[in-house]
């Protein structure tokens, strides 16, 4: 577990800390900045206070503990927002996908697979003969022709050897049989996709690859897929068959899945010292006739069969075994196709190219980080990132790939299998952009007298789309909005200003402390007495504004705790003033007297 370096050379933390504790943290520090503002907020009346003096103190010392927190810590505070932002991009792919049901058959119209049933003995003098054609025939069409050799008991050219292992089996003793193979039994000879030419099936090798080749040229109704696992410890074989009709099929279809061994050795008549068997039928995995197939063999339709085979005991080299399954058209008795596969192998459909980004929008000098998605099992992957570093990339996940330039850029993947390859092209799809600077203006200067009011403007650079003002002690104390109301202060201190930015491509943080000194003269006081009273307060709506000064009264205005105006009174002559305030919501308002060049402000509550 490391770390790697943020572009202004601190470290970005590692994993489990980006995603679980930095995360938790920032939401503590939010509780904390809520709870300190709930603080701040005076209540009247029959009400009680929510916190003690003492409980403030403490909550107001995590309040600035958080802020400067954030403040240090900004460069990973960027990182986390941008990898939470690529955690919900991911998310939101992840749901609205399309799950595809198939994973090994291929959903395009195909030709049909030659499936060549082989009889053969080791007593027969001209089978090693029959190999070579066979052998032939799978190596000039790989993932088109598959055999398996049956060594039926009902032949005598299948005993073996005196000390020879035995490779004959009952399961394929009805197949061997005339009139199922024809006019009459020979070896070698072998099916084609159990189809009868002249009347018969059994078919001498002469006659083997020139149908084979016509099969092979045919439009197939349907497509195989096939996917073998074993567990050597267990010895489970599990095998997954899927069928997928591109073409209706009515009449029955029946399915085998048998299993072979390769590299089975033994004397063989016809040849001379120890002779290699190939592809020699051991296990059938269904009934003797098949299993028939009873989910829907309509064009579109998708049959997935599951097998499972126990090996203990079984003596097989596994490693060396092949499954093979086909399904047959029990009306004619053909083959229509078939597949087959090594143990622990899979078939391969045409590669579909596919990946995701976590986060396309990417800031300058920080990693894009792409993740492969393709169907169809590639073996081969090549990337391209125009003006990314690095450029190319033939791992399946690339590192992180980084820009130094805002703009566009386009990214490519080709991904390929024994079955083809295919492209996919974003164009345009990653943006690059500065995150923001960070910065602001104070319209004047910062001490000021209680009740004043000071006026930011925001200064910050590479476009910020939002904003999050904070002003401890101030009126209204959070503000998201580029360049906030004037902030009232109304209790003497020295307050923070803190100031967050975010765009796109990432965040900035300004922390302020102690920013702001109001001092203690102010607040209703006018040549040091007080200026102006309010009665009855708390009010339930009709309240008395009586000066104690002859001051010349130019405006009288009603704002919300959250520095809005509600209301604007024309002054009257006179002492006293009376207002209503009867529409207004129960609550905390503030009442500002202008006069004579400067505000005077009261706070009232309405119950």
């Amino acid at each position: 577990m490391g770390v790697v370096a943020l572009p202004n050379g601190s470290l970005k933390p590692p994993a489990w800390i980006s995603l679980v504790l930095i995360p938790l943290s920032f939401m503590f520090i939010v509780i904390f900045i809520k709870l300190a503002e709930l603080i701040r907020l005076q209540i009247y009346g029959d009400k009680l206070d929510l916190l003690t003096l003492q409980e403030n103190i403490i909550w107001n010392m995590l309040y600035k503990a958080a802020i400067k927190t954030l403040y240090l810590h900004r460069d990973i505070l960027n990182y986390i927002t941008m990898k939470m932002k690529s955690i919900l991009f991911t998310f939101l792919l992840l749901i609205t996908s399309v799950v595809i049901a198939q994973n090994y058959v291929s959903t395009e119209p195909q030709d049909k697979n030659a499936i060549l049933e082989e009889f053969t003995g080791v007593s027969c003098p001209n089978c090693p003969a029959g190999h070579v054609v066979m052998a032939g025939i799978l190596a000039a069409n790989p993932y088109r022709a598959f055999c398996i050799a049956y060594h039926p008991s009902n032949s005598s050219f299948t005993t073996p050897y005196p000390g020879d292992p035995d490779f004959r089996r009952t399961y394929p003793n009805v197949f061997y049989t005339t009139p199922y193979c024809g006019s009459g039994r020979f070896m070698p000879s072998s099916f084609i996709n159990r189809r009868i030419y002249g009347g018969d099936r059994l078919q001498s090798r002469a006659q083997w690859a020139g149908y084979a080749n016509g099969i092979m040229a045919e439009p197939s109704p349907a497509n195989m897929g096939l996917s073998t696992t074993f567990d050597f410890m267990t010895q489970m074989l599990n095998i997954t068959v899927e069928i997928y009709y591109t073409d209706n099929m009515t009449d029955d279809n029946t399915v085998y899945v048998l299993l072979a061994e390769n590299d089975l050795v033994s004397q063989q008549s016809g040849a001379s010292g120890p002779y290699t068997h190939k592809h020699t039928f051991r296990e059938a995995f269904v009934g003797q006739w098949g299993d028939l197939i009873t989910e829907p063999t309509t064009q579109g339709s998708l049959v997935t069969l599951e097998y499972s085979w126990d090996a203990t005991g079984s003596g097989y080299i596994m490693s060396n075994c092949e499954v093979l399954a086909f399904i047959e058209n029990q009306a004619s008795g053909e083959i229509i196709t078939g597949v087959g596969v090594h143990v622990g192998e899979s078939t391969y459909i045409e590669p579909t190219a596919d990946f995701t980004v976590e986060d396309n929008t990417v800031g300058v000098g920080y990693g894009a980080i792409f993740t492969d998605e393709s169907a169809g099992n590639p073996t081969e992957w090549e990337w391209t990132f125009d003006g990314g570093d690095p450029a190319t990339s033939s791992l399946q996940e690339p590192p992180p790939i980084t820009y130094d330039t805002p703009g566009l850029y386009t990214v490519e993947l080709t991904v390929t299998n024994p079955a083809g390859s295919n492209t996919m092209t974003m164009t345009d799809f990653i943006s690059v952009g500065f995150p923001p600077v960070v910065g602001f203006t104070l319209l004047s200067s910062p001490n000021i007298l209680v009740g004043d009011s000071l006026i930011f403007e925001d200064a910050s650079l590479y476009i910020p789309t939002s904003w999050t003002w904070i002003f401890e002690g101030g009126d209204p104390d959070t503000v998201y909005q580029q360049n906030p109301p004037p902030i009232y202060y109304y209790e003497t201190g020295q307050y923070d200003v803190t100031l967050v930015v975010e765009n796109d491509y990432g965040l900035d943080l300004s922390y302020n402390p102690d920013m702001i000194d109001v001092g203690n003269i102010g607040l209703n006081e006018h040549n040091g007495t007080s200026a102006f009273s309010i009665y009855p307060n708390p009010s339930t709506g009709i309240i008395n504004i009586e000066l104690t000064n002859e001051l010349e009264i130019e405006e009288v205005l009603v704002r919300s705790i959250s520095g809005q105006e509600v209301l604007v009174f024309a002054p009257k002559s006179g002492l006293v003033q009376t207002l209503d305030l009867t529409d207004l919501e129960k609550g905390l308002y503030f009442v500002e007297i202008r006069t004579e060049g400067r505000s005077l402000v009261e706070k009232v509550v309405l119950k």
